[in-house]
């Protein structure tokens, strides 16, 4: 069998004059090999045909002899170039088309690569998981936690021999540094243990990996965080003071090279998990509230290791407990994420998969224009055919000649399509808010890319016209037949079918999107944000640290005396930023006689008596807070609407009940005193989260309700007061409505990318709908004459011309409208709130088509309707 494979693929690629002797040889020394016994002396001989493939032993490409000649070569280029030249508007069109499409096509592609890309730059990524908690209430999967217990990491790596190492890490939150006389807040602080360095395999620049995280109050920073407070001088061993979590001095252990945008787990800081050492002993297998890695052997069950963590799971926690422990790969976590306590927002897979189909789509139209206006020539490329073909040219002659036509446009069309790439590098960079695109001439995948589809782009966009020109009769061409030929209609009709389906699917997507964001950003969040500034309050106070109470009460005092200021209340979170800023239990909760523990998450807030009055936040039942009640409110509780649904009593009266957090029945029992509306504090994709609010006179942040008139006074008021009264300190404000604007810039920049890259499908199917009309408009120009002799107005011939593309764009509407409706759907589904499908901007989507198209002939159709007839009728 495969001694008569290697035969037929000898006999194939062999050229005729040398293959008798070659063959000759080669059956002696099999048969040689066969009486000798040698073992695979099939395979041998296949071998040895495959070492023969050789250029100088090739068959001729084609059999006239004059291919042979690299003049031939020439003379097609020089042939496509002159025809190119004499046909400017039809090569513009066609370059510009592929130009446009390749680049739109690259530069998606680039971001498509990005995204696709996180975490993948660790050490052995594919070996790496993130351990995560499932909570299932009543058989049913609940919330699905990124989160997990501190101690489950090295419980795994002791009790499971398929995971070989782990790393446990924490979400600090930002922290206030000294950096000279200023207060410095740094956003991305992490805390991870001792394992974590060599874990990932981070570049280390300074300092020893296996030690650096070792003992407490030791911190890691960033090359570039490095420079910015230590300058050129090694930072091992300076010491950075650390205000908001600690009020510590932290000895720089190590340095390391700035952490790549693509991964999740990003930090400029890291700070030693042993710094809370007797956090970690005291919380143990009560909370879930540390993200946990685990490296496993290659070629392990994952879905069979996941079951040996249910033993853990009963042995540590109890075997009625409704947590489950899973595995999930990390080069999953940006784009297959929808888990609670995210580190940072994930991105949407069905997003970047919506973007990978419409740079497809560009470029697929741009191919197309190619082959619509190709065939649609092919009346005025019949002559030559056929001369061709009298004087002796043979079909892939022909084929030859029209595919190095297609070669140049593509070639011209990539090398216009890197200038139009690397002019809007910057303006992309700033849409997807990503510095993806540099120097993209010396970028050797995006070259590598760019070439790939140039050829690909001449085969496909070459090959169909190539054949059916060189497929033309010779009598039929020279006697003038074939101008009345039907042959290729169909097929333009087709495709062009394709292109208007194409732009009626990504308008109507466009259109949708845009109609999510607004949706979730003008939903009635349960709150008013309105003229709400947020911050946080200094860390530390000139003085003595035990009146900060009494200085935050005196900050309020002076700031509600201003006319400019309506309300002051503080919290232990702001509205509007993301779930892993706010407090959780998990160690269980329930409601004392009423409910047993329900083993899930509930979400922790502290607030003072101003808080739901300043945000509007309306009770169905109960009463607020009451200031100075502290006797009575400190186990006081005030809880949401989806607390209650989480136990199913939402038509329940729960006042004044118990509530018990945590497994031991011993804990401290919290007094039911109000249940309020559901407020979403945080992005509408996610439902409104069961929380619990409790008191206290002063927490962290402090909200500030501007009065509308005076907003500018209002926020300069603040800036004094707060710079008399901490001079020491930053203030860093933000409006609450900026902050859940924040939330929804992943949707926006999908909305604005899938904006304007519809646009660009839409500017090449219009350009390409243009040559065509111009063409068909030419090729008819006697019959517009003779229509207008008859009387025929130019209204009329325009309909004459516009009435076969309004039936196409239907046929394309109900291509595209199943597309839409289920693709978008799909989409819509990742959002707990969402708009309903809106078939209207399927209407809206049509009528832009329609609109574009009807400009689009009429610009071309007028012209030759408005010609003399005089002259139109000796139009050949």
């Amino acid at each position: 069998m495969i001694k008569r494979t290697a035969d037929k693929l000898f006999r194939w690629f062999c050229h005729p004059d040398f293959y008798p002797d070659i063959k000759g040889d080669l059956e002696e020394i099999y048969k040689d090999r066969v009486d000798q016994k040698r073992n695979l002396t099939q395979v041998r001989y296949a071998l040895d045909v495959f070492l023969l493939f050789r250029i100088s032993l090739l068959r001729p490409i084609f059999k006239n002899s004059m291919i042979k000649d690299t003049g031939m070569f020439r003379n097609y280029f020089k042939i496509s170039f002159r025809n190119l030249m004499k046909h400017k508007g039809y090569t513009a069109i066609n370059v510009i088309g592929v130009a446009v499409g390749l680049a739109a096509f690259l530069l998606i592609n680039q971001y498509i690569r990005f995204e696709r890309s996180y975490d993948s730059f660790h050490k052995d990524p594919e070996s790496i998981y993130r351990l995560t908690t499932d909570q299932v209430v009543d058989g049913q999967l609940g919330t699905r936690d990124a989160m997990s217990f501190n101690p489950s990491g090295k419980i795994i790596t002791e009790e499971i021999p398929e995971v070989n190492a782990h790393t446990l890490t924490y979400n600090i939150g930002s922290q206030t540094i000294r950096k000279g006389e200023s207060l410095i807040n740094e956003e991305s602080v992490k805390m991870a243990d001792e394992h974590f360095i060599n874990f990932f395999g981070h570049t280390v620049i300074s300092g020893d990996p296996k030690t650096m995280l070792e003992e407490p109050n030791s911190i890691v920073l960033t090359e570039s965080k490095a420079r910015f407070y230590f300058g050129e001088e090694d930072a091992v061993g300076k010491t950075l003071h650390l205000y908001s979590s600690f009020d510590e001095d932290f000895k720089v252990t190590g340095v390391v090279r700035d952490i790549p945008l693509n991964t999740h787990f990003k930090f400029d800081m890291l700070i030693s998990i042993s710094s809370i050492k007797d956090v970690l002993e005291r919380e143990g297998w009560n909370a879930f509230n540390y993200y946990t890695y685990l490296r496993i052997d290659d070629g392990t069950d994952i879905a069979m290791l996941e079951e040996k963590l249910i033993p853990i799971k009963n042995k540590y926690l109890n075997e009625g407990s409704s947590l489950f422990f899973n595995l999930q790969p990390i080069q999953d976590i940006h784009l297959n994420s929808s888990m609670t306590f995210e580190i940072e927002e994930s991105g949407s897979k069905d997003a970047i998969n919506f973007l990978e189909i419409i740079s497809i789509f560009i470029l697929v139209i741009a191919w197309v224009n190619y082959v619509n206006l190709s065939t649609a020539k092919a009346i005025d490329r019949a002559k030559e055919v056929g001369l061709r073909k009298v004087i002796g040219a043979g079909k892939k002659q022909l084929r030859m000649q029209f595919l190095v036509e297609a070669f140049l446009i593509n070639v011209i069309g990539a090398l216009v399509a890197l200038i139009i790439a690397q002019i809007a590098a910057p303006a992309f960079n700033s849409l997807v808010d990503t510095p993806i695109l540099g120097d993209l001439w010396k970028d050797l995948t995006f070259l590598k890319l760019l070439g790939l589809f140039t050829v690909v782009g001449t085969i496909i966009s070459g090959f169909y016209p190539a054949t059916f020109l060189s497929n033309f009769k010779i009598i039929s061409v020279l006697k003038g037949k074939f101008r009345n030929s039907k042959s290729g209609v169909g097929l333009r009709k087709g495709l062009v079918v394709l292109q208007f389906a194409t732009s009626i699917v990504l308008i109507a997507c466009t259109l949708i999107v845009i109609r999510q964001v607004r949706y979730m950003k003008s939903m009635d969040k349960g709150m008013n944000t309105e003229q709400v500034v947020a911050f946080g309050n200094p860390e530390t106070m000139p003085g003595d640290d035990d009146k900060y109470e009494e200085m935050m009460g005196v900050f309020k005092d002076r700031l509600l005396k201003e006319s400019s200021i309506t309300s002051v209340a503080t919290s232990s979170i702001i509205p509007g930023g993301e779930s892993d800023e706010i407090w959780s239990t998990s160690g269980g909760v329930k409601i004392v006689g009423l409910t047993d523990r329900l083993e899930a998450t509930t979400y922790i807030q502290v607030v003072d008596n101003q808080y739901f009055e300043l945000l509007d936040i309306s009770f169905i039942d109960g009463r607020n807070f009451i200031k100075d009640n502290l006797l009575d409110d400190t186990t006081a509780v005030i809880v949401n609407q989806a607390f209650l649904d989480r136990f199913n009593l939402a038509d329940q009266n729960v006042l004044n009940e118990k509530i018990q957090f945590g497994r031991d029945p011993e804990n401290d029992k919290y007094n039911i005193i109000g249940v309020i509306k559901d407020a979403n504090r945080t992005s509408l994709k996610k439902s409104t989260e069961p929380t619990c609010y409790f008191y206290d006179k002063v927490q962290i942040n402090s909200l500030v309700k501007l009065s509308p008139k005076n907003v500018a006074i209002g926020l300069k008021k603040i800036d004094e007061i707060w710079s008399e009264m901490f001079p020491t300190a930053t203030l860093e404000y933000s409006f609450i409505d900026d902050r859940f604007d924040r939330l929804y810039k992943e949707d926006r920049r999908f909305g604005a990318v899938f904006s304007v890259f519809s646009g660009f499908a839409l500017l090449v199917a219009i350009l390409g709908l243009f040559g065509l009309i111009s063409f068909i408009a030419s090729q008819r120009t006697k019959e517009v004459g003779v229509r207008k002799v008859l009387g025929a107005s130019e209204p009329h011939i325009v309909g004459l011309f516009y009435r076969e593309f309004i039936i196409l764009i239907g046929v394309a509407a109900l291509i595209g409208v199943p597309i839409v409706f289920f693709g978008m759907n799909s989409w819509l589904d990742n959002y707990a709130y969402r708009i309903n499908f809106p078939w209207e901007v399927i209407i809206v989507a049509m009528v832009v088509v329609i609109i574009c198209s009807l400009i689009t002939v009429s610009a071309r159709v007028l012209k030759v309707a408005s010609l003399n007839p005089a002259n139109t009728l000796k139009y050949e």
